[in-house]
């Protein structure tokens, strides 16, 4: 009897294997049969309709599909197999329209599987380039392994791009996912983790960690300065923060780790701050800056997300001091008589305010807040746009704000 049992196991094992291969094999028809499509929108479309089929498919059989390079799917994996990569070319009037990308990690019993896409390849090719080829590897350290991913055309054996770390990638997408506190940031230490490796490798300076979509990457004009920041929405709908200011200094990059320190800052708008203080923000914009004495200093455009009330828009100064020390916060900010080292909007979480740098006219342009009425005057969770628009004007080394102006119309202001 027990005999039999052990026979019937491996032969269930054997054809579920086959089942899985199988059915492989027919999402490979499928994804090639919308490579063959002619109409741009219905490839469109059903590439949107496939990827999410496919990713499920792999999270409930993925150890038991196997390879066959045969197949439009192509796949490899990292060479201690815990990251698997299942990936596909889609092409159009000869050119590489779109390559999608399916990572597979996680325990056997609670696989996860990352699904990513380029659909802006094709304006980075010519005709015949032949198809994309990514190569999963593995890079040991002694904390920790990373697992970059490269994209190369196989006709012309170069290079398209890379993700430094696939493991992180995976990691940043998992975190909303977390159901309590404890778990996401228990989650964000091991993130924190990674970055460090990245950010302390003076050969990924000027990476713009492309494949991380859910951590702000900028880097100055000047190529000396890089900010990296994101932030962890917590069930009670409060924000941390996180993030690093990377400053070229000496032929060596000084990293400096922030620590958001927002709930102890009293007065924010007029206190200088370092990385250990910091009035935690995502940056989406930085704007560098020369004075009089052609010192460069940045301004870092913001957004911070609040709580479930409401949500701020930031424009900090930033200043590399020394040997690559980051300060936060500069007297350049002028209204009427008044000075401030920041700007800080707050204003209903409901809202959307433009904060934006105008490069041809040196100046930063905002929406101007108020609330709807004078009874909810310095409420901010009933602050919102008023569809009128202020501006603050580089002049004479001072942000000088100006109120009411057309910022639509070319031939004023």
């Amino acid at each position: 009897m027990y005999i039999c049992k052990v026979l019937f196991l491996l032969m269930f094992g054997f054809f579920f294997e086959v089942g899985a291969q199988n059915n492989l094999e027919a999402y490979a028809q499928k994804a090639k049969s919308i490579s063959d499509l002619e109409d741009i929108n219905e490839k469109k479309y059903q590439l949107t309709e496939f990827a999410p089929k496919f990713a499920q498919y792999l999270e409930l059989n993925g150890t038991s599909i196997g390879t066959n390079d045969d197949l439009h799917i192509k796949t490899t994996n990292s060479s201690d197999s815990k990251y698997g990569l299942y990936y596909f070319n889609t092409f159009a009037n000869g050119i590489i329209y779109r390559v999608d990308w399916f990572v597979l990690y996680g325990d056997v019993n609670k696989r996860k599987v990352l699904h990513g896409f380029d659909d802006t390849v094709g304006n980075h090719v010519k005709k015949g380039s032949g198809e994309l080829q990514l190569h999963l590897s593995r890079q040991q350290h002694e904390q920790l392994d990373l697992y970059p991913l490269t994209f190369s055309f196989i006709a012309e054996e170069k290079t398209y791009k890379e993700y430094c770390d696939v493991a992180v990638i995976c990691q940043f997408e998992e975190l909303m996912q977390r159901q309590t506190e404890a778990e996401r940031i228990s989650l964000n230490d091991s993130i924190m983790d990674r970055m460090q490796i990245l950010w302390d490798n003076p050969e990924l300076f000027g990476d713009r960690f492309e494949g991380i979509k859910r951590m702000s990457t900028l880097i100055s004009e000047d190529g000396n300065v890089k900010v990296c920041t994101w932030n962890v929405g917590m069930p009670n709908s409060t924000n941390n923060f996180y993030g690093a200011v990377l400053a070229k200094a000496k032929n060596d990059v000084k990293v400096s780790i922030l620590k958001d320190n927002t709930d102890k800052i009293r007065s924010p708008e007029r206190s200088v701050l370092t990385n250990k203080s910091w009035y935690g923000a995502i940056y989406y914009d930085m704007i560098e800056v020369k004075d009089k004495s052609k010192q460069t200093y940045y301004l870092l455009l913001g957004y911070k997300p609040n709580n479930e009330m409401t949500q701020k828009k930031v424009v900090e100064p930033l200043m590399v001091i020394g040997n690559g020390q980051v300060r936060f916060g500069h007297s350049v900010f002028q209204e009427d008589r008044y000075l401030y080292k920041r700007l800080i909007f707050e204003y209903s979480a409901t809202a959307n305010m433009m904060l934006r740098y105008d490069k041809a006219k040196k100046r930063i342009v905002l929406d101007h807040l108020a609330p709807p009425s004078s009874m909810y005057s310095e409420n901010k969770r009933f602050y919102g746009p008023d569809f009128s628009y202020d501006t603050y004007v580089f002049d004479k080394e001072k942000w000088v704000l100006t109120k009411d102006i057309d910022v639509f119309n070319p031939g004023t202001n």
